[in-house]
């Protein structure tokens, strides 16, 4: 029995949400006794994408997160919750019943990040269920990491070391996140490269105005942690990122001959610290 994983990387994401329109044709209008009621025509977007945008003026980055139901192998159906009609298999995927869940609102009530669905006409509480009918019937992908073209879905066997999800996740030991984790909770969908804050600026030189200054050392430094070196691009551009939130750091920026320039910053957001102009000394 497959322990089923998928790890999705945002940084090659691109948003154009092929894989919620996959996740539609499967379901909407479409019903897999024993796995899942069809899905409504609208309203419900079983696999959503979000967009995330990040920093202000000129620097700002936008990341798209492909978001459904995680699927927590430690999870435990809400208290009234019939037998039956929640659980999760043996590899991992979470069912909910069509027909035993019904009535069942309390599922969805109890879900924090939006990922369950309630079917009002069916009065059914609804998941994307990572395509376990199809995966039953021998498939090797969900219509999700089949119909992503910029390869950002890795999939497969978290105990086969040579799946396409456990190289990834051993490539990128200990960059692996959760999504809105909860305590106990061990899910399958995970993600590499979540949107977090940055901050990022220009440097320019007093007596050279209209001139781009590349080239110039740019140290970022948290207190107690390492520092991080970078220098300025053609542009005079430099950005950090990957930041921990609400974390203080301190931002060093020297050029030759010039005064160095020192500023102390919270990443609480994403920050452009705007064009930093360094005098001679």
């Amino acid at each position: 029995m497959p322990k089923y994983g998928l790890v999705i990387d945002i940084s090659r994401c691109s948003g154009c949400c092929a894989c919620l329109l996959a996740v539609k044709d499967e379901y909407a209008g479409n019903s897999y006794p024993g796995y899942s009621a069809a899905q409504p025509e609208n309203g419900h977007n079983w696999l959503d994408v979000v967009e995330v945008e990040q920093g202000e003026g000129d620097k700002v980055k936008v990341d798209y997160i492909p978001l459904m139901y995680r699927h927590d192998r430690n999870m435990k159906p809400p208290p009234g919750t019939p037998e039956g009609a929640v659980y999760v298999r043996e590899d991992g995927l979470t069912i909910i019943d069509p027909v035993k869940a019904k009535g069942c609102k309390q599922i969805v009530e109890a879900c924090k990040d939006g990922t369950i669905f309630w079917n009002e006409e069916l009065e059914l509480p609804q998941i994307y269920t990572l395509d376990a009918h199809r995966l039953d019937a021998g498939e090797k992908y969900p219509r999700c990491v089949e119909s992503c073209p910029a390869q950002a879905m890795h999939w497969g066997d978290l105990e086969d070391p040579d799946s396409d999800v456990s190289r990834f996740t051993a490539e990128h030991a200990g960059a692996i996140e959760d999504y809105m984790p909860e305590p106990g909770a061990d899910y399958a969908v995970r993600y590499y490269k979540l949107p977090k804050p940055f901050i990022a600026g220009e440097v320019a030189l007093a007596d050279k105005p209209g001139e781009c200054c590349g080239g110039a050392k740019v140290t970022l430094e948290r207190s107690g942690s390492q520092t991080v070196e970078s220098t300025t691009d053609f542009l005079g551009d430099f950005q950090f990122t990957g930041l921990d939130k609400d974390a203080e750091y301190s931002i060093r920026v020297s050029y030759p001959g010039y005064a160095v320039y020192e500023q102390k910053v919270a990443a609480s957001r994403a920050l452009n610290l705007g064009t930093i102009i360094l005098n001679q000394d």
